[in-house]
């Protein structure tokens, strides 16, 4: 291969940020970026998909779970504000018996993610490096900030894996109801 040839990968980090604090925060962004790469051909109707309604969740149901998460997570958990259990609850419905959220739009999707990203990375300005030793208290356990971060890359990532699965299983029945 040549030199020009070869791809640079690298992971940008943001500038406003501490120095592990923007290393976690880049690979949170690294996996986003293969999120979005995933989901970016998939059309509103391939976002409903599942193979059983009431015990896999949609490709849609996943993005607003992954949201909701990562909003619990920081906010709720290490912020001590409570979740707008109404406007979430769709995030977690085979847990608790809760019609899965469908007939939205792609960009409902795209717009959750974002706008709690953006809260996040707002709120990770306000952090050091120091901050993310500190212990948030579960009950059950004691977790580091630098662990929910890692949890939260962690989390995305075994969602993104669910999700290529769920879209090829998808594309598998669209070319066996066409022959």
């Amino acid at each position: 291969m040549s030199e020009e040839a070869k791809r640079v990968v690298t992971l940008e980090r943001e500038d406003e940020l501490s120095p592990r604090v923007a290393l976690l925060y880049s690979m949170m962004e690294k996996a986003r970026e293969r999120l979005l790469n995933r989901i970016e051909s998939l059309s509103d109707v391939d976002i409903d998909y599942s193979p059983h309604g009431r015990s896999i969740e949609t490709i849609g149901t996943l993005l607003f779970h992954i949201a909701a998460v990562e909003w619990s997570w920081i906010f709720e958990d290490i912020g001590g504000k409570e979740m707008d259990y109404e406007k979430w609850k769709q995030a977690f419905p085979l847990r608790e018996d809760i019609d899965q959220l469908t007939g939205q739009r792609v960009e409902f999707y795209f717009d959750r993610l974002n706008e709690v990203r953006q809260e996040v990375l707002e709120w990770l300005k306000g952090i050091d490096d120091e901050e993310l030793d500190r212990l948030i208290d579960l009950g059950h356990a004691e977790v580091s900030i630098e662990w929910v971060l890692f949890h939260l890359i962690e989390h995305e990532a075994m969602h993104i894996g669910q999700i290529s699965v769920l879209s090829r299983m998808y594309d598998m029945t669209r070319v066996q109801a066409t022959d």
